[in-house]
């Protein structure tokens, strides 16, 4: 998109760039995947919107690997950078998705996001549970492994994918509880959903990061791999961040699901009852 034009810096302007570059990809790709595909839209949105982000995407990296070995930036304060563009990205793509499922007639969105909701189609902001924290742990480990896997074949376009699959899921999810807890007699709709935002975010946005950092580790491993021979200097510098970023994520899954667990049900219980 032609945001994107505008990333060759690195000021601090860039995450707000890149929060309507996210904003923008949800809006155009739901657009043009009810238009195309009404049947499907839940689904087609997601690529589509990969697809759009997909520059910015390609943009950040190449300003990780000039930061990295042409600027001599420390790998680990680039990589943390790095994520934080990625996640301001993500975090985007979530506030685009939400909009239009707040703004949108009830009746549409069930159909445009019938794949993100259906496994919240008989809830309410009441009927939320978290679990236990090793469930939690489990589970999001596993997504964490699959962030990574992804990028190994399909690199920044698979993060892509994954990063606006679960914007989708988040964005819809939050506009659709708020609005069924509307219609329930609760608080109006943007109220409603400022706090479920304020009991749920907290422990997604860590998690957000972690997947964050394991799709990059998994991007860096394969583009190192393609490009440097094994045993090199650089390649064996390259596992070692990968390591760092997989431990970091690690250590970021633990934090959400400590967070998850035993936080987050006391959030929901003072903002929603």
């Amino acid at each position: 998109m032609f945001i994107v034009r505008w990333l060759e810096g690195d000021g601090p302007w860039l995450p707000l760039l890149l929060l309507v570059e996210g904003a923008l990809a949800a809006a155009s790709g739901l657009f043009f995947a009810w238009w195309l595909f009404p049947g499907e839209a839940s689904l087609v949105a997601v690529f589509f919107a990969a697809l759009t982000a997909q520059d910015a995407g390609e943009k950040l990296l190449d300003w990780n690997r000039d930061a990295i070995f042409k600027r001599n930036v420390d790998p680990a304060d680039a990589n943390v950078r790095l994520s934080t563009l990625f996640f301001s990205l993500f975090l985007g793509c979530t506030i685009g998705f939400s909009a239009l499922a707040l703004s949108l007639p009830m009746d549409l969105i069930e159909g445009m996001f019938a794949h993100q909701i259906s496994d919240y189609a008989g809830s309410t902001v009441g009927s939320l549970s978290f679990g236990s924290t090793s469930d939690i742990f489990v589970h999001n480990g596993y997504v964490l492994l699959f962030f990574f896997i992804v990028a190994l074949p399909f690199r920044h376009g698979g993060v892509m994918l994954a990063i606006t699959w679960n914007a989708s899921v988040w964005g819809a999810t939050f506009a659709w509880l708020a609005r069924r807890w509307a219609e329930s007699g609760g608080p109006s709709v943007f109220e409603g959903y400022l706090r479920v935002v304020g009991s749920i975010v907290p422990h997604l946005a860590i998690e957000a990061m972690a997947y964050a950092l394991a799709g990059l580790a998994g991007v860096f491993l394969a583009t190192g791999t393609l490009k440097h021979g094994f045993g090199s200097e650089v390649l064996r510098s390259i596992e070692s961040s990968v390591v760092r970023m997989m431990v970091a994520a690690l250590g970021l899954i633990a934090l959400g699901a400590l967070w998850e667990s035993m936080v987050a049900p006391i959030l929901l219980m003072m903002l929603c009852g």
